[in-house]
């Protein structure tokens, strides 16, 4: 399972880890130089002392006998050598040295004697091809070089555990205000759907409250629309199916064919009606589940315009109404709608123009280029809508007052629903005469109608 608190404790350990190793990789090498430059000083001042020394006679004469190493003297001892030549004979030696030159060269040098490394200092005397060597085994360099950055190490080292405690602490201590967070979110009911208070929320973490915020928004507006949606469906789907049963009790009851024939006919229409009904809240219902930002999609408005004019004439027919389009020819009409939403627009308008044009009426579709997109107009002959009720017809359920055509006052809603999620204009107008009513709904073109 990813864990932040995971990521953060093993990042730290493995930092912390890599800046240890470097600090011991720079305590060693600062150390070993260090123990370099002090036993280099040291073997340079034995020489010149025992040069000092050897001058004497006496002395020399002492020191020209080999000296075995003490009982009571230390390890180290065996580590060290001491040689004073006079031209090719040995005068003195002590400790390991060999009995050929410790060295060919003056001052300091590295030596592979006898399968060891040694460190040199050859130094000339006072008399003629007088020399005095003073050795040093490498190892007693590199076990000084051990021990002191071991030793200058182990603190840190021994820290870990300490240091691990307290980085977890410190992770634990920082993602408490997330912690925090999460507790509140989880709180927090259908019901309870407000802003996450982001004053002591830490900088990091705004960028995703205010997300939260922004999804909590949308979403108790998202459940606000569907408890809307429950309530009035509810309450327009009572209406009709009471009318249905009513017709059925009726067609059960009567003795008359003629009335038992009409009350199934009145049966048929009324399930007509409440399925035109239901339909048109299934289309209001995911409509409004939309998101602010639509589904992209690029379809034909002529083709739109064409179907639903033909889907329309058997309606506008049986009742005389004259039902024309009006599109040029060579008219590039791709728009930014996906194509089943554009026909369940321009369907609707052309719908609500036949339903409420009387007989012997017209209802004109007209398709006309404006600038920038296109302009869809369906007029009509009915009675209109007066200017103080144009914009309730949007409103869901609103019919006007002694309307009596059936319907339940969705198409506009609809509509309007449309307009909105894909940034087209609708206004309501008068018809071209005077009379009836013009709906108009612009439309911008899509990038490839004009590159076409």
């Amino acid at each position: 399972m990813n864990s932040i608190r995971r990521r953060l404790m093993l990042s730290l350990f493995g930092l912390w880890t890599l800046v240890w190793a470097a600090v011991a990789l720079v305590a060693f090498e600062r150390s070993g130089h260090e123990v370099d430059e002090l036993l280099d000083a040291q073997m340079a001042q034995t020489a010149h002392f025992l040069l000092n020394l050897g001058s004497d006679r006496a002395a020399a004469g002492a020191l020209a006998v080999p000296q075995a190493l003490s009982t009571v003297g230390h390890p180290y001892e065996a580590k060290l050598s001491f040689q004073r030549w006079q031209g090719e004979h040995l005068m003195a030696s002590l400790g390991a040295a060999p009995s050929a030159p410790l060295a060919q060269t003056m001052g300091f040098s590295d030596q592979m004697l006898g399968g060891t490394s040694w460190r040199v200092f050859g130094l000339p005397g006072t008399g003629p091809g007088e020399i005095l060597f003073v050795a040093q085994d490498y190892s007693i360099r590199k076990e000084l070089v051990d021990y002191l950055t071991i030793h200058a190490l182990q603190p840190i080292l021994w820290s870990l555990p300490l240091s691990m405690l307290l980085i977890w602490l410190a992770v634990s201590d920082g993602l408490g205000p997330l912690y925090r967070l999460a507790r509140s979110i989880g709180r927090r009911s259908a019901d309870r759907l407000g802003p996450i208070d982001g004053e002591d929320v830490p900088l990091e973490i705004r960028p995703l409250t205010e997300a939260l915020n922004g999804l909590m928004e949308r979403l108790d507006e998202a459940l606000a629309t569907e408890r809307r949606f429950a309530a009035d469906a509810s309450h327009e789907l009572r209406t009709p199916f009471a009318i249905i049963r009513t017709h059925a009790q009726i067609a059960q009851r009567s003795g008359d064919p003629a009335e038992r024939r009409q009350a199934l006919d009145n049966l048929i229409l009324g399930v007509d009606r409440a399925t035109r009904l239901i339909a048109q809240l299934l289309i209001l219902a995911r409509l409004q589940g939309e998101s602010r930002q639509a589904a992209p999609g690029v379809s034909s408005l002529a083709e739109a315009v064409s179907q639903a004019v033909a889907h329309q004439q058997v309606a506008a027919g049986g009742r005389s109404i004259s039902l024309t389009a009006l599109v040029p020819e060579d008219l590039y009409s791709r728009v930014p709608v996906p194509g089943e939403v554009l026909d369940i627009l321009v369907g609707n308008l052309v719908e609500n123009g036949v339903k409420y044009t009387p007989p012997q009426g017209w209802v004109q579709v007209a398709l006309a280029p404006e600038r920038g997109g296109l302009r869809l107009r369906v007029t009509d002959s009915g009675p209109g809508i007066p200017p103080a009720n144009r914009e309730r017809v949007f409103d869901r359920f609103y019919r006007q007052p002694g309307q009596a055509q059936a319907g339940a006052g969705l198409g506009l809603a609809i509509v309007r629903r449309i307009c909105t999620l894909y940034g087209l204009g609708i206004e309501l107008r008068e018809g071209s005469e005077g009379t009836g009513l013009a709906v108009e709904v612009s439309f911008p073109l899509s990038s490839d109608s004009r590159s076409s």
